[in-house]
């Protein structure tokens, strides 16, 4: 439970149609998601709120998400969005990354996390081919802050 009386991620409640799908889902999302989540937030607890929000939001439209184009990046969007919140209230979280959204997530992931190629372009909801231009673009791109808000260039 969080502080404030919601339930914590452990609680999520499962949608009532293809809660097994829904679970799978989370079984092998959770984790990745949690240490992007931290990553970007600097705060264990802030990142699990956020994901706990995220898998929330999935959860009630899950019936939705299953129909969509690409459940995985439907379920990145609605991450990033929920970490991002999170994140605002991360001590210097001011500064502006000089890198699109996707550059920046596929270095976070791959460079930061370690993650291959191949699971970053899954957890993104992309292909490898776009995920290696964002990587090869973002190695290019000179970061106007110092230091480097992802601590890489």
């Amino acid at each position: 439970m969080w502080p404030d009386g919601r339930p914590g991620p452990a609680h999520i409640q499962a949608p009532s149609d293809h809660c097994l799908e829904y679970d799978a889902f989370r079984q092998l999302y959770e984790r990745p998601y949690l240490a992007y989540a931290r990553l970007r937030t600097g705060d264990a607890g802030r990142a699990a709120q956020a994901v706990a929000e995220a898998f929330t939001a999935l959860s009630s439209g899950w019936a939705e998400a299953l129909r969509s184009e690409c459940l995985a990046a439907d379920a990145w969007n609605i991450l990033n969005t929920a970490v991002g919140v999170a994140a605002q209230f991360r001590p210097g979280s001011q500064r502006h990354c000089h890198l699109t959204t996707v550059q920046a997530d596929a270095v976070r992931l791959h460079h930061r996390l370690g993650l291959t190629l191949q699971d970053t372009a899954a957890l993104m909801g992309t292909d490898n081919h776009t995920v290696r231009a964002a990587l090869s673009s973002a190695a290019r791109t000179v970061c106007p802050a110092n230091p480097c808000p992802l601590g890489l260039f």
